[in-house]
């Protein structure tokens, strides 16, 4: 039991550290981009820090069971080297006693980016799109200028006469030339920024609104209280949003996409849903084969590399086959059981490999038998 949870430790220590430098990396990318954003936004730390660190999830799914691959193999090469292991099987540690603390890290990392994929990373990505959508359509406030005219959006222009604060300014002058046939002038004696429903607008306070038509003549005069403008850019992030809606949805309404929408995206969607719900299950095959591969024939230091080697080629081609899987599967739908036997089939071979250790040289021994049996008769003739 102590050995046991000797190995689990080393084996999640070294997958975390693992992990925290993947995830790191592309943190790092992805919170530079979202720090120019934010800051062309005027908008606050909070925004940032949401931005930055709700798509975490999303990444988990790839670079948790990466990690974990790669944590089994640094480990296992570690106690080759050290001469750990040979002294385990010494003592009458087989490989598949000693594979059973991978497979249940393996397992237990799978149960882990289920409950993330199912539940997490629907809801984080969702915070994540809305807090964007809210920055995205704000007027960037730090390029109002005082007794300067700024053009807030296509043919609304601004100009303010004072700065009283970040949301609110004096002596108004606005002119919205965004319907061709009339040209509409707002003055008021002051302005706040403001959003509803995730969208900005700018309130006008004891202000005249008045309309110019195209052929010259003045329509209609008003004077107001209150008056809010919207002042939202145009989106332009459509086909973005299409795509990044399959993150923000549940798993239910992905395998069951709406009938009316285009097939291709219907398609897509599905293939998404059953991605979801066959990804968890990567940690526990790259977990399994990584050890299997690695205890493989008779424990020693020789040829540690090319076990490793071996590993790797093969961590790759079934990451491989799982993309190829769900490329397929968006093409015919029918092929969506491909996207879990491609993490299926690793997770049972791995286990085969564990149990019988030894098959491959078996094989071979059989094998070499066979034709020297062959060749007997030919040699004696």
């Amino acid at each position: 039991m102590q050995l046991n949870l000797y190995l689990l430790k080393h084996f999640f220590m070294s997958s975390l550290l693992v992990a925290l430098s993947l995830i790191g990396v592309v943190w790092l990318n992805h919170a530079l981009r979202m720090l120019e954003f934010i800051v062309s936004k005027d908008s606050s730390i909070y925004d940032f820090l949401l931005l930055s660190f709700f798509p975490v999830p999303l990444w988990l799914v790839v670079a948790l069971p990466m990690s974990a691959f790669i944590g089994v193999i640094w480990v296992i090469s570690r106690f080759l080297s050290d001469r750990e292991l040979i002294v385990m099987q010494a003592v009458g540690f087989t490989p598949f006693q000693f594979g059973r603390v991978p497979m249940v890290f393996g397992a237990a990392l799978t149960c882990a980016l289920l409950v993330n994929s199912v539940y997490i990373l629907p809801a984080s990505f969702s915070t994540f799109k809305e807090v964007q959508a809210e920055v995205r359509g704000s007027l960037p406030k730090l390029l109002i200028q005082d007794n300067v005219f700024i053009d807030i959006a296509d043919d609304l222009t601004l100009f303010v006469g004072e700065r009283i604060n970040q949301n609110e300014v004096g002596r108004v002058f606005i002119q919205d030339s965004r319907n061709p046939e009339i040209t509409i002038t707002f003055t008021s004696e002051r302005g706040q920024f403001s959003s509803v429903n995730g969208q900005p607008v700018f309130l006008l306070l004891n202000g005249q609104r008045t309309e110019l038509r195209k052929d010259g003549t003045s329509n209609a005069q008003l004077t107001f209280e209150t008056h809010s403008l919207d002042i939202s850019q145009q989106n332009t992030g459509v086909t973005e949003r299409v795509i990044l809606d399959m993150n923000e949805d549940s798993i239910g309404n992905l395998l069951n996409p709406d009938t009316a929408a285009a097939p291709r995206y219907a398609r897509e969607r599905m293939a998404m849903g059953h991605y979801r719900l066959s990804a968890p299950f990567m940690a526990l095959a790259l977990t399994i084969l990584a050890a299997a591969i690695m205890l493989q024939g008779r424990i020693s230091r020789e040829k540690l590399g090319k076990r490793v080697l071996i590993a790797a080629l093969t961590g790759v081609a079934v990451q491989t086959l799982a993309i190829l899987a769900r490329s397929a599967t968006v093409g015919t739908p029918a092929l969506w059981p491909l996207m879990y036997l491609a993490v299926l089939i690793p997770i049972g071979a791995g286990v085969f490999m564990l149990w019988r250790p030894f098959w491959m040289q078996d094989v071979y021994l059989g094998l070499t038998a066979q034709l020297q049996e062959r060749r007997r008769p030919e040699g004696h003739s």
